[in-house]
């Protein structure tokens, strides 16, 4: 089209907002093959997080190896069977590989919350969070932190609003390359700016 899409996955640190490390393709790119491209940012004693897009098999296997710690949303449709029940309310299930000949299932431990909310006129929603682990052993990640450590997460979503429309130059400005080449550089030179800032 006259005006491409970039798709733009990155690995920020919740506290401190620090850009860790970021991949970006055409719009057609999948987050979760750009998510792969991020997985040499993960490190033993890390807990990465990340949203309801990105839970597979395939790429939780790959996120394991590295040594990190997970704490992945997992969408309403992804089916997580109870293999079994642990005393604190989360359960152990299964991720199952696409084909048998894939590989093993991967054990992983679930705890599901919701969150309630009231608007202005009073009306309340309630939405269900079920939240993906390699933490089996409660003692390690106790169920009431697992809330309050995923909505950290969303403060890694504020880099991704300042990158996109701040520093850019708000939601109506367009990147001015005319080539890839030139997006690339303007992208990373936005990630620079961001850093620095």
């Amino acid at each position: 089209g006259a005006f491409p899409q970039v798709r733009l996955v990155a690995h920020a640190e919740c506290g401190t907002k620090a850009l860790l490390d970021a991949t970006f393709d055409g719009y057609l790119v999948a987050e979760t093959v750009l998510a792969e491209r991020l997985l040499s940012s993960f490190t033993a004693g890390m807990l990465v997080m990340a949203d309801r897009n990105f839970l597979s098999w395939s790429l939780w296997r790959q996120a394991v190896a590295t040594k990190a710690d997970l704490l992945w949303r997992a969408s309403a449709s992804f089916r997580l069977p109870v293999v079994e029940r642990l005393p604190d309310g989360s359960y152990l299930s299964v991720l199952r590989p696409p084909r048998k000949k894939d590989g093993e299932p991967i054990t992983v431990r679930v705890i599901e919350y919701t969150v309630t909310t009231t608007d202005s006129d009073a009306a309340t929603t309630s939405e269900l969070f079920c939240m993906v682990t390699n933490l089996l052993d409660p003692g390690d990640a106790p169920i009431e932190d697992i809330p309050a450590l995923y909505h950290q997460r969303w403060s890694g979503e504020t880099m991704l609003d300042a990158v996109k429309t701040e520093l850019r130059g708000g939601p109506d400005v367009l990147l001015r390359s005319q080539s890839p080449d030139g997006v690339r550089q303007e992208m990373w030179a936005l990630f620079c700016l961001y850093q620095g800032l």
